[in-house]
């Protein structure tokens, strides 16, 4: 039996694709589908990072999701992270791929979005920039010291007092249970 497939363009970021979908809304190719909804390409950053790896050496430090992720810009499925529902007293969050502090235990909140949630970052510990991937404009969230990708973040949903929310992929940062280091202050991002 033979179904009848059409085309349907889809637009994103200012760059049309055609899939060959099925009568019943069914993408005739899945791999078309994860090159359009999951696997992120990299983007390239006119920001200068302290520290500096190839991408070979990336690849051997990371394992392939935190790679894919923080190096790709990728994104973790919702409510499958280490951290999405993980509410330590104290403590801090730092950078999976270089170590640097970035959110202290006292700033996360659960904002029901799916990956961990951050209202506050430490000043200077998270950089900007915009991101016009998926076929909508954000702000992404990256480390400071290293250029890795943490997720993005989002103003004026007035969950916290400070009016953002850093939503985070778990394979983007590690939790230390010890006391935030000494000097570290905390600061809104955008």
């Amino acid at each position: 039996r033979m179904m009848r497939l059409f085309s349907r363009r889809i637009v994103l970021s200012a760059q049309v694709k055609t899939f060959r979908v099925s009568p019943q809304g069914q993408l005739g190719s899945a791999s078309s589908f994860s090159s359009l909804m999951g696997q992120a390409q990299p983007r390239a950053s006119n920001m200068n990072f302290e520290v500096k790896k190839s991408e070979a050496e990336w690849k051997e430090k990371l394992t392939a999701a935190e790679y894919q992720v923080i190096r790709n810009k990728g994104t973790e499925r919702p409510g499958t992270g280490e951290y999405d529902k993980f509410y330590p007293k104290q403590g801090y969050f730092k950078c999976k791929a270089c170590d640097h502090p970035l959110y202290s235990a006292k700033a996360k909140f659960d904002s029901g979005c799916g990956w961990p949630a951050f209202d506050k970052c430490f000043k200077g510990s998270v950089v900007t920039e915009r991101d016009a991937s998926m076929g909508m404009v954000r702000i992404e969230i990256m480390c400071g010291k290293c250029g890795g990708h943490l997720g993005h973040v989002f103003e004026g949903e007035r969950m916290t007092s400070t009016n953002e929310r850093h939503c985070v992929n778990s394979v983007s940062v590690k939790f230390v249970d010890e006391p935030v280091p000494a000097g570290l202050e905390e600061a809104k991002v955008v």
